[in-house]
């Protein structure tokens, strides 16, 4: 018989008279006998002032039966946690990095080349093993007890395709199925529109449709977890726009990792960002996060056109940029825009288009790699 740590915790957290009951998660050990203690007690929510004291009184014992087995429960999907990957020929690819992302999120991995994202995909896949540290998927280390399990509960998407060119749609999906040890290769052919295609050899098969065939079989066995590493390479518009219609759809309701040079795609897709240079975490954080902190900037076009505008912006001591027929300038529309505009109104100049302009990723990624250079 098998206790979770999270039921642990919240027996030995009413023992100690504290309202613990959600975000809870423990480590426990025997100490003799029937007696397990816990000595690690962690909890996301807030406990009332009167019940601290009591839970600060650590460590915590509850007394179980001999055959329960504590599990360690974690909220993030996958973490790294002072982890390094050197390569043999020397080349540092990861260093020491620590970042995690939570049950639910989607993230995005951004960086220059080199910076180190597809070692971090593969780590995750188990395809190779960290130097130093270590990397945990479904709260599974990657090489430990657990983690094959945590794996079948995971779809990947390779940057590459990968597949066994000479199988047919249905033989590669049956392969993957057998993998997993569950799904229903039928029913994935059908939702990817793979059906004609179904008995061709993938090597017959059109990037777009090798793309979807990797797609099904990643979706196959319905993951809670998805590690995508570019799903759109190498795809020509109308496939790319086929396959991130797609994404939209098979990424809703799970955790998902999307490792991409298509920044549009990311903004698209996420909602949280990592970036990563040389090997490191360079940035971290919602993307609503980046928002918010970016320089806010309004786009105005007049008339008379973007040189005039332009000049008496600069004049009262605006930065401005050419953006096409007009200009985008450094300042909250919502703010100084209606006594800006009567001003500009009021000195000859007919402004026709006056709005805010919030930052892309695009313009959030180049700012951090920009100040990094610093």
């Amino acid at each position: 018989m098998a206790m979770s740590l999270k039921l642990a915790a919240e027996l030995a957290a009413e023992m100690a008279e504290a309202a613990v009951t959600m975000g809870v998660a423990a480590v426990g050990r025997a100490v003799g006998g029937d007696s397990v203690e816990l000595v690690q007690l962690k909890t996301t929510r807030a406990i009332p002032p009167t019940k601290r004291r009591m839970v600060a009184r650590a460590p915590l014992r509850l007394i179980v039966p001999r055959n329960l087995v504590l599990e360690e429960v974690t909220d993030a999907a996958l973490a790294f946690e002072g982890t390094s990957k050197r390569y043999r020929r020397g080349t540092l690819a990861l260093d020491d990095v620590t970042w995690s992302i939570p049950l639910g999120a989607k993230a995005c991995l951004l960086g220059p080349n080199g910076a180190g994202k597809s070692t971090a995909i593969r780590l995750l896949e188990g395809a190779i093993a960290p130097t130093k540290g270590k990397v945990t998927l479904l709260g599974a280390q990657a090489g430990r007890p657990g983690y094959s399990a945590a794996r079948r509960r995971t779809g990947v998407v390779p940057q590459s395709a990968g597949m066994y060119s000479d199988l047919t749609t249905a033989e590669y999906l049956e392969l993957a199925r057998r993998l997993y040890r569950r799904g229903d290769p039928s029913r994935f052919i059908e939702a990817f529109g793979l059906g004609p295609f179904r008995d061709l050899r993938l090597a017959r098969l059109s990037g777009g449709f090798q793309r979807r065939a990797v797609l099904a079989a990643a979706l196959l066995a319905e993951p809670e977890v998805l590690l995508l590493d570019e799903p759109t390479v190498g795809l020509d518009p109308l496939a790319a726009h086929e396959v991130h219609a797609f994404l939209v759809t098979l990424m809703a309701g799970r955790t998902t990792l999307l490792c991409t040079h298509n920044l549009a795609e990311a903004e698209a897709l996420c909602d949280e960002v990592v970036i990563l240079r040389e090997g490191r975490v360079l940035l971290h954080e919602p993307l609503a996060t980046l928002r918010h902190r970016s320089r806010v900037r309004t786009r105005l076009a007049a008339t008379q056109g973007a040189a005039p505008l332009e000049a008496t912006l600069n004049a009262r001591g605006i930065a401005t940029t050419r953006d096409g027929d007009g200009v985008l300038a450094d300042f909250d529309a919502r703010a100084a825009g209606p006594q800006l505009l009567r001003d500009l109104l009021a000195g000859g100049i007919d402004v026709y288009e006056c709005h805010p302009v919030q930052a892309t990723l695009e313009d959030l990624f180049l700012q951090a790699l920009g100040q990094s250079q610093q």
